[in-house]
C-alpha cells in the first residue's frame, strides 16, 4: 500500500497514472501548492524539498521525483508492460527519453510558467518566456520526428512510461493545437484513451485549469 502526495494539475499526475496503470492500491493526500501547503511543518516533515509528488510505503521508503517514482514501481513490481526490464534491449531507450522529457523538455516548460522566476528584471520577463516557447517547440520537434519515424509510442508500438510523461507535458503546451506535430497527437491521444488513465487525465485537466487561475505562492 502506498501513499501519493499529489495534486491534480501536476506533474504528480503521471506517476498516479503509473500506480492506477499498474492496479497497485494506494492512498491519495492532497498537498495544495496554490495555498502553499508544500512549505507546512507537516509536510516537510514528510518531503524536506517541499515539492510534490511524493511516494510513501509502510516501509518507510520515500521516493520524490516523478520519473524516479515512475521507474521505482515498474523495477519493483516487475512491470514491464510498462517499462522494459534492465535486461531487456529497449531499456535503454525508455531511459533516454524519459531523462530527455524531464532534463530537455521541461525545463523550457518551467521558465515559460514561471518566467519571473528566471529574469534578472521584472522588463525581461517576456523575453525570458519567448526563449523558454522557442526552446520548447524545438525539443517538442525532436520528439515528433522520433514517434513519427518509430511511433505510434517511444518504443514503436510497445506502450511505456515515456508515454505517460509525454501526455502529461503535454497538456503544458498549446502547440498541439497547431496542427504541427500529429505523431505526438497520435501517441497523447491513444495514452488518454486508455481506461485506467482516462479519468485521472479528466482530473488532471481540471485541476490544471484551478491552478491557472490561482497561481502558486512564490
Amino acid at each position: 500500500m502506498y501513499t501519493l502526495y499529489c495534486l491534480d494539475g501536476t506533474r504528480a499526475t503521471a506517476a498516479q497514472m503509473t500506480l492506477a496503470e499498474a492496479g497497485l492500491s494506494f492512498e491519495r493526500k492532497t498537498v495544495d501548492i496554490t495555498a502553499g501547503a508544500h512549505r507546512s511543518a507537516e509536510f516537510l516533515a514528510i518531503n524536506p524539498r517541499g515539492t510534490i509528488p511524493a511516494l510513501a510505503d509502510k516501509a518507510g521508503t520515500l521516493v520524490c521525483e516523478t520519473i524516479a517514482i515512475m521507474l521505482y514501481l515498474a523495477d519493483r513490481h516487475g512491470l514491464d508492460e510498462l517499462a522494459p526490464l534492465p535486461n531487456d534491449p529497449q531499456r535503454a531507450a525508455l531511459l533516454d527519453w524519459l531523462v530527455y522529457h524531464a532534463v530537455e523538455v521541461q525545463e523550457p516548460v518551467k521558465r515559460s510558467y514561471y518566467p519571473h522566476r528566471y529574469a534578472l528584471r521584472a522588463d525581461d520577463v517576456d523575453a525570458v518566456r519567448r526563449n523558454a516557447n522557442q526552446v520548447f517547440t524545438q525539443r517538442w520537434q525532436l520528439v515528433e520526428a522520433h514517434l513519427r519515424d518509430n511511433g505510434p509510442y517511444h518504443l514503436g508500438g510497445r506502450f511505456s512510461l515515456a508515454d505517460i510523461y509525454l501526455l502529461v507535458t503535454s497538456t503544458y503546451s498549446q502547440d498541439l493545437a497547431s496542427g504541427s506535430f500529429p505523431a505526438i497527437e497520435r501517441c497523447v491521444q491513444h495514452t488518454a484513451e486508455r481506461p485506467q488513465v482516462a479519468p485521472i487525465l479528466d482530473d488532471h485537466l481540471a485541476g490544471l485549469a484551478r491552478i491557472g487561475e490561482i497561481g502558486v505562492p512564490q
